[in-house]
């Protein structure tokens, strides 16, 4: 084939190229000067209501999708208690859609009289009516103060509750945790109260030898008589008993 036949095969995609981004182009220009923002979408949240992210995200409607600043918009919606993170889109028809995340507690601290939820990155997060959750009790922190927990301890704490999610025996069989200097992550079972060490790290090998020591020991000896389980060594598991 020559160089002029093949020049002349490329010309209908170039053409065709040519046609489309131009078409493109007039598209973005109709979009930016007639779109305007019209609503404003959010996803199904549970703790967090649609009116509170709307009126956080505070878009006067018709206002013009590229007039927008977005970045703006995120920083506003996460100041909400329960918001961990926003993600905007500006769909075609100009409408905005935030997909928000929801922060989840974890643990809820007690304090004398005082309680407030945590999350499993420290932040302390308020109860809402209607919305309890079945977490564990964890003591040891502030139930009034905002700032975020961000200690060692509580990054042993937050590990061992949320292995103990994952595993879902552990997370079931704990109603209350705490953390000493001596024993490291401490909690109380859900059946007769009984102190469970569990130590520092390796939180899942620890979780599968408490399941496994339930299962052979306790189903059929019982747990009435026991005070103590220490679960801090992988190979091995002592008990105190009355």
């Amino acid at each position: 084939m020559s160089k002029q036949d093949s020049n002349k095969s490329l010309m209908p995609w170039i053409t065709t190229v040519l046609m489309v981004t131009g078409i493109a182009v007039l598209a973005a220009l109709y979009w930016n000067k007639n779109v305007t923002v019209q609503d404003v979408q959010v996803n199904d949240l549970y703790f967090t209501e649609y009116e509170q992210v709307k009126l956080a995200a505070d878009i006067p409607l018709g206002v013009k999708p590229d007039s927008l600043d977005l970045n703006a918009v995120v920083d506003r919606v996460v100041k909400l208690d329960y918001v961990r993170s926003v993600k905007p889109y500006i769909e075609p028809s100009g409408d905005l859609r935030l997909t928000v995340a929801e922060r989840q507690p974890i643990a809820l601290l007690v304090n004398g009289a005082n309680r407030i939820y945590v999350d499993a990155e420290g932040v302390r997060l308020p109860i809402l009516e209607g919305k309890t959750q079945d977490v564990p009790l964890l003591y040891g922190y502030s139930a009034v103060s905002d700032d975020t927990i961000k200690t060692e301890e509580f990054t042993q704490v937050r590990d061992f509750l949320m292995r103990a999610k994952i595993d879902g025996f552990g997370w079931n069989t704990i109603s209350e945790v705490v953390f000493d200097e001596t024993d490291g992550v401490v909690a109380l079972s859900h059946e007769n109260g009984v102190k469970l060490l569990f130590g520092r790290n390796d939180f899942q090998t620890k979780l599968e030898n408490w399941k496994a020591f339930y299962t052979d020991v306790i189903r059929t000896k019982g747990i009435q008589s026991m005070r103590q389980i220490d679960l801090r060594f992988t190979n091995q598991v002592v008990t105190r008993e009355i």
